[in-house]
């Protein structure tokens, strides 16, 4: 398990109590030097059939901001499963999204034209 892992699963139970079992994935922030974007961007790949499998739960993405601090997200399996067409799915059974990080597209995933915005699903 990556250091990013631990220390957001730690964080995120704080906040969700009992995060076993949940569907949870992590990302460091991936400076513009680092990114196809050129811009600051969190990416996660979501495998679907866990998704499929759970279709009433929620899946937490987190990105981490800074050293300790992480953007939270709470997003419903539901929103997944009927946008999987507006994602980039060419990898069979995941879901590839590359959030961007910059307030000016903050949580727009920038990995297809005209890409979801997932900042609703926020938690602050």
């Amino acid at each position: 398990m990556s250091d990013i892992r631990k220390k957001a699963l730690i964080h995120l139970q704080k906040i969700a109590e009992d995060v076993s079992g949940k569907l949870v994935s992590t990302s460091k922030v991936f400076k513009p030097e680092e990114s196809w974007t050129q811009k600051e961007t969190w990416w996660f790949d979501l495998p679907i059939d866990r998704i499929q499998s759970l279709p009433n739960e929620y899946y937490y993405l987190m990105g981490e901001y800074r050293i300790n601090e992480f953007v939270i997200l709470k997003i419903p399996n539901q929103f997944l499963l009927s946008n999987l067409d507006k994602f980039d799915t060419k990898t069979p059974n995941i879901i590839r999204l590359h959030l961007a990080a910059y307030p000016e597209n903050w949580l727009v995933d920038e990995r297809v034209e005209n890409g979801v915005n997932f900042s609703q699903f926020e938690i602050k």
